[in-house]
């Protein structure tokens, strides 16, 4: 996912900053930073973010989704994807950044 966002990133800078862009039919903006971000209803629309990200060959299929409000960022909830039994990938934006952390365990 780092990698997918990575490249959106480096295309915005390339395309001039553009407010809005599309990949694969998904349509998406940018934070103030050039991070790509969909916005639904005042949250990150969780599960769009994850077809933008996620692999660009095949679409890989989570589990799970948690969608959270937490107090890394002010503006946008996290998300967390259950990839296999026990292990969650965390999407999450701080400082209008885009951040992953793979494989952790949520607790219940």
């Amino acid at each position: 996912m780092s990698r997918s966002a990575s490249a959106i990133r480096q295309q915005w800078e390339l395309e001039n900053k553009p407010s809005h862009s599309q990949t694969n039919g998904i349509e998406y903006s940018f934070t103030r930073y050039g991070w790509p971000i969909i916005i639904r209803n005042e949250h990150i629309d969780c599960a769009e973010m994850w077809d933008l990200l996620s692999s660009r060959q095949a679409s890989i299929d989570y589990i799970t989704l948690i969608d959270k409000k937490k107090v890394r960022s002010e503006r946008y909830n996290s998300c967390y994807f259950q990839i296999t039994d026990g292990k969650w990938l965390a999407l999450f934006y701080e400082n209008e950044t885009i951040h992953t952390n793979g494989f952790l365990t949520l607790p219940e």
